[in-house]
């Protein structure tokens, strides 16, 4: 895998149609029903896993480290850093929460900012394909991981489906803020 990832802020109602975007399929009611199974489970450990989340991201990708301010010149280590552990929950939950909902919203929708800033974000820390690619790889294997033998090759297509719509949605935004 290349050696990247993806710096996920938080975001608001601002949504993308999932019924097209560059071609995917809309997002089936069997596909929700495994997202939102599996992220009951998750959920009430959310910050564990959203740290396990970001440490295979940066276990894959140790480059990816750089990407981060609070975690460019920290000496403590990785699952230890005060500032690591919140920010992989927010993510981990803005992302899964974005799955659950998407095919009753019809689009990805995300709370807490605007999907303006989420891309514009992105935009600046020079985010590419491959980074969503190791974080996409680094989330199924999570997932996988948190839920167990409830893992199937459907309950990935549903997450997969999901993330690459959510991906959709920021990249239809990575552009300098103005």
């Amino acid at each position: 895998m290349a050696e990247h990832l993806d710096s996920i802020n938080h975001n608001k109602d601002v949504g993308i149609n999932c019924e097209n975007v560059g071609g995917a399929n809309l997002f089936t009611e069997e596909q929700e029903a495994l997202v939102v199974q599996s992220w009951s489970l998750m959920k009430k450990n959310a910050g564990e896993w959203g740290l396990k989340f970001f440490l295979k991201i940066f276990e894959i990708a140790p480059s990816a480290q750089k990407m981060f301010p609070f975690l460019r010149d920290s000496e403590v280590p990785l699952d230890q850093n005060p500032k690591l552990k919140p920010h992989a929950k927010s993510v981990f939950v803005m992302t899964c929460e974005a799955a659950v909902q998407l095919r009753k919203a019809g689009k990805v929708v995300i709370r807490d900012s605007s999907l303006k800033k989420l891309g514009a974000t992105h935009f600046k820390y020079g985010v590419a394909d491959e980074h969503f690619e190791v974080t996409k790889y680094a989330l199924m294997e999570t997932i996988k991981e948190a839920v167990g033998e409830m893992w199937s090759a459907e309950m990935k297509k549903a997450w997969s489906v999901a993330y690459d719509q959510l991906v959709a949605a920021i990249k239809t935004e990575m552009k300098p803020s103005s």
